[in-house]
């Protein structure tokens, strides 16, 4: 389970994001903003009931929140029942690939619309005039923990390779958190994800992304943005560079099927009724 919890009151913990496991098998995981900083906690099975994980924050033991640490580790001793507490100020990962010149904190982004459980659409103000003259809404792309950094890591690669090609979106910049880049902003563009009647147009632009060498990895009918200007295409958290013919020709062989998909598949949170 994902959520986000809007910010009451900035000097009180409050949940960012929050990754539950269902059955209790498996380490939950939590990112909580305190004042300017984010941390992060780590809970592991069987330390709290479902109802408490789900609303964590009252029954967290005390926790030193304005010290200099990054990561609690929080767990139950399986004999006399105590909560035990671990933490540790090691530096968390980040996307190396740094290729733009604008970098936004992920703190001062105005969170509008919760799209899937790490894209958002934001208020950009404009402290750059370069980009807007007034604010606009845009759309950010977080990791929100650890291993979700890898594929933001490709993510943000695939727009550099794609900058130019006019196939995608603006990419705007990246979204740092305490320092480390673990998102990025894109400029919103108003449109439809892709039908079977627009097939023809899609093939086309699935078909200049091959010509440059690269597999979109995750062809659904979503990640075909129809829009006044053409397709866009959208998440390339699976693009493969130089990928073989083989590979390309069943990909653009699997569109029509794509494009006639109704399951939601790839649809993010308004698509498939979640709530958030």
């Amino acid at each position: 389970m994902s959520s986000y919890q809007h910010l009451e009151n900035p000097m009180h913990p409050a949940v960012l994001s929050m990754e539950v496991d269902d059955d209790d098998s498996f380490e939950s995981e939590y990112r909580l903003r305190i004042g300017n900083q984010v941390k992060y906690i780590i809970i592991s099975p069987k330390t709290f009931d479902r109802d408490t994980l789900s609303f964590p924050v009252q029954s967290l033991p005390s926790l030193p929140w304005y010290d200099e640490w990054t990561v609690a580790h929080i767990s139950r001793d399986k004999t006399s029942g105590d909560l035990r507490t671990s933490i540790s100020d090691r530096p968390l990962a980040g996307v190396k690939c740094q290729w733009h010149h604008a970098l936004f904190d992920c703190l001062e982004l105005e969170r509008t619309k919760l799209l899937t459980a790490s894209a958002f659409e934001a208020v950009l103000h404009p402290i750059l005039p370069t980009i807007f003259q007034t604010p606009a809404t845009v759309i950010a792309k977080i990791a929100r923990f650890e291993w979700e950094i890898p594929r933001i890591e490709r993510e943000t690669r695939a727009y550099q390779l794609l900058e130019y090609s006019g196939l995608t979106p603006r990419f705007l910049g990246h979204i740092h958190e305490n320092g480390r880049i673990m998102g990025f902003l894109l400029e919103k563009i108003e449109g439809r994800p892709a039908s079977i009647q627009d097939l023809d147009i899609c093939e086309a632009a699935l078909g200049k992304l091959h010509e440059l060498g690269f597999l979109h990895g995750d062809a659904n009918r979503y990640n075909f943005l129809v829009a006044e200007e053409g397709v866009k295409l959208l998440d390339f958290e699976c693009l493969e560079e130089n990928a073989s013919r083989e590979s390309m020709h069943k990909e653009l062989e699997s569109l029509r099927l794509q494009l006639t998909e109704d399951s939601g598949r790839g649809g993010g949170f308004i698509v498939q009724g979640d709530s958030i």
